[in-house]
């Protein structure tokens, strides 16, 4: 007997594996780029878990999460507030110092989608913490300018 294929499942489960095929090509290309000769780790990359806070009047609670810098210069995060992945890259601007931009879509308590938050920080790096300080620019689905928000990241790697 055949079985028909239910689209609606086959579309949900790729929704589910497509981020993780992407992850695991940059870690891929991480791993590639570890051999080559003239390779310098930046000390920002690694996992990271971290405290964001929201320094003035925003009223804004801290929030936790987790941070991932590749050597290949891609960021992925979470973070306790919003449910998706935050996906971005980061640039060396010395052996200590960088900078990192990442997205987040921003979804409603009904799941349904109000627009993105886009965060551009930089930081500096000192053994196993790091800091920074940047804003979040949250724009709704039209695209327009909803809200501009400061915010400071400290992390601590594991």
């Amino acid at each position: 007997m055949v079985q028909a294929i239910n689209r609606r499942k086959l579309l949900a489960k790729g929704g589910i594996l497509a981020p993780a095929a992407g992850l695991a090509a940059i870690i891929g290309a991480d791993a590639a780029n570890a051999d080559q000769a003239a390779w310098t780790v930046h000390r920002i990359a690694g996992t990271w878990h971290v405290d964001i806070s929201f320094p003035g009047p925003v009223g804004n609670p801290p929030e936790k999460g987790l941070f991932l810098f590749t050597e290949a210069g891609a960021v992925i995060c979470t973070n306790t507030r919003i449910r998706d992945l935050g996906l971005g890259k980061w640039l060396s601007i010395s052996s200590s110092r960088f900078s990192f931009t990442f997205r987040h879509h921003m979804y409603g308590p009904d799941d349904s989608w109000m627009g993105t938050l886009d965060i551009a920080h930089s930081g500096t790096v000192t053994g196993n913490t790091f800091s920074s300080t940047g804003t979040g620019t949250v724009y709704n689905t039209d695209g327009t300018l909803a809200e501009s928000v400061s915010s400071q990241v400290t992390g601590v790697r594991y």
